[in-house]
């Protein structure tokens, strides 16, 4: 009798550990922490598309969250924008913006444009495009409503994962650019900044468009999307025959948004010049928003760290072995900026 009390006791502490145990197990599951894969967004997958129908268009992207990414984050969204004849995954290996991502915590979007195969166009069909404006490809034939659709994208991203609105940032590759800038333009109520590289802006529809931050990065020595201007697609490529799109270079390109912006002055008052690349631009201009340029003076088309050798490439696709970081130097600029002020 005077031995049973004292089991019952120990054997009531051991239920109550297990117990307790048990309750905080359930909050690592909850957090994502338990070490066992569970995860805080069941349906995601880094490797599997998400499509959904926009205008009687298939449409598919795929999303990458970094593991420091919880259920109660605010995370920064970046979408990236392949260029011309380019996928998701193949721009999501090509970039290396995953590892950017899990540095700063951003969840990264790479939207996929449109292909339609067989088609018979002159130029650039039957290859994944975005319709920018004066290019590219299908989406252009087609007059795919690309802005909508990446609106969209957005959308269900912001509604599935938490995803700090006040920082949606769209960065991309030549079309990609091309397009991204188009969505500067004409999303700016939802974009926050925009740093892209080797392209220019495509369109000049402007109605309601709001002064963001806008950054162009481009190789001296582009052979594709040439430095100073886009006569040799002017040549081969009715759809940019026109003195508009012909003229375009990238100082060009940075006078056509710091008049958008409301810039002052006349000539950049930001310049930074450098052994690998030189920056330049205008940083007052209206509602807070900048302009820059990035000159690499030994950059040709493709300024990512990895090379995009196949084939079926006619121009430098040789990266950046290592001399700079596009992602970082695209990152520097963007996280400056919010909707709303970052703390």
């Amino acid at each position: 009798m005077p031995q049973g009390r004292p089991r019952t006791f120990a054997l009531s502490v051991v239920v109550l550990m297990c117990l307790q145990g048990c309750l905080f197990a359930s909050d690592d599951a909850l957090d994502g922490d338990d070490g066992q894969g569970l995860t805080p967004f069941p349906d995601y997958n880094s490797e599997e598309y998400e499509c959904f129908l926009h205008n009687d268009w298939k449409r598919c992207y795929i999303t990458y969250i970094p593991e420091s990414v919880t259920g109660s984050s605010n995370a920064p969204l970046i979408v990236e924008l392949h260029g011309w004849a380019g996928s998701a995954f193949e721009t999501r290996a090509l970039t290396d913006v995953t590892l950017l991502a899990d540095e700063v915590g951003a969840i990264v979007v790479h939207a996929e444009g449109i292909i339609v195969n067989n088609t018979t166009l002159d130029m650039g069909g039957n290859e994944e495009a975005w319709n920018a404006g004066y290019c590219c490809g299908d989406a252009l034939a087609y007059e795919i409503d690309d802005v909508d659709y990446l609106r969209k994208v957005i959308a269900k991203t912001v509604e599935d994962y938490p995803v700090d609105e006040q920082r949606i940032y769209i960065t991309g590759w030549s079309n990609g650019c091309m397009m991204a800038q188009r969505m500067a333009l004409q999303a700016s109520d939802l974009i926050a900044a925009v740093a892209c590289t080797s392209g220019y802006l495509s369109i000049h529809e402007s109605e309601g468009y709001s002064p963001i931050p806008v950054m162009e990065i481009h190789g001296f020595i582009d052979e594709n999307t040439q430095y100073t201007n886009s006569v040799n697609w002017g040549i081969v490529d009715e759809n940019r025959r026109n003195l508009e799109s012909m003229q375009s270079g990238a100082i060009e390109n940075m006078y056509d948004w710091a008049s958008y912006n409301n810039c002052e002055g006349s000539i950049p008052d930001r310049n930074e010049p450098g052994a690998i690349y030189s920056i330049q631009g205008f940083t007052n201009c209206a509602e807070g928003s900048e302009v820059a340029l990035i000159t690499v003076h030994t950059g040709g088309h493709n300024l990512y760290p990895n090379d995009a050798c196949t084939p079926d490439f006619v121009w430098n696709c040789f990266g950046s072995q290592g001399l700079w970081d596009v992602n970082q130097l695209e990152w520097d600029f963007l996280s400056r900026f919010s909707k709303e002020p970052v703390n």
